[in-house]
């Protein structure tokens, strides 16, 4: 939807949405820009059902939209009020953060980022969001910390090869998508993991294990169910890097 403001020049900055403080500073940025330059900012959140990842339970919980886009609309009024100074679309978009910001930021003049918008822990099964889009953004890539500050985001391949005169070959950028997925049941909890591994999924199962003597807390177990599955995706990966390095047996 679009806020109140004069009509942009045609000019486009494009915000990611997540709720998280670098988010807010993202979008605070963004507008600040946007009221420099005449452009319009578009906030763009994404969601994801747990199922599109294989998600082995059935899903019962449909508040994953409302949720996401109560996240995006209170986050806009909170950080530009209802007086905007420059037009702000919203848009929620159904898929991965990345895939959805990517193709929001086609033909916009930049794309801003908050710095982190998920824990330490998470971010580093799950990739960085920000990274992605600054290796594989067609557009200029802003990353806002919870601060304020700013710093442009230069794309991997652009710099790679530069130092080296042109005699070495740019360097190739891989994009793993590793989904982790945990259901507390009652006093168990499982986790489902799913490694897209360059074309090749590996799926793994686990669950945590729990001294009969103890008292049921699933969100303890949480942390050695999830250890447990990325276990076994690295051994069935260290399989296949075997397979692949020694070739198939000979008869």
């Amino acid at each position: 939807m679009a806020g109140n403001g004069t009509t942009g020049t045609g000019r486009r900055i494009v915000v990611g949405i997540d709720g998280s403080a670098p988010s807010k500073a993202a979008l605070r940025w963004a507008v600040g820009q946007a009221v420099l330059t005449g452009a319009t900012v578009h906030a763009v959140a994404a969601w994801e059902y747990p199922s599109l990842y294989g998600w082995f339970a059935p899903m019962v919980d449909d508040g994953f939209e409302q949720s996401a886009r109560r996240t995006l609309t209170v986050e806009v009024d909170e950080v530009i009020g209802t007086r905007r100074p420059v037009p702000v679309e919203e848009s929620l978009v159904l898929g991965h953060a990345a895939e959805v910001l990517l193709e929001a930021a086609e033909g916009a003049d930049l794309l801003v980022l908050g710095s982190r918008g998920r824990g330490t822990f998470a971010r580093t099964l799950l990739g960085s969001v920000s990274a992605r889009c600054a290796v594989h953004g067609s557009c200029p890539v802003v990353i806002v910390r919870a601060d304020g500050t700013a710093a442009a985001a230069e794309p991997l391949a652009a710099s790679t090869g530069a130092a080296a005169g042109g005699g070495a070959p740019a360097a190739r950028t891989k994009d793993w998508q590793l989904s982790l997925h945990v259901l507390e049941d009652r006093d168990t909890t499982r986790v489902h993991a799913v490694l897209d591994a360059d074309g090749t999924v590996l799926h793994s199962d686990a669950l945590p294990r729990r001294n009969p003597h103890d008292a049921p807390a699933p969100a303890v177990g949480d942390d050695f169910a999830v250890g447990r599955a990325l276990v076994d995706l690295g051994h069935q990966l260290l399989r296949a890097g075997t397979q692949s390095a020694t070739g198939p047996a000979e008869e």
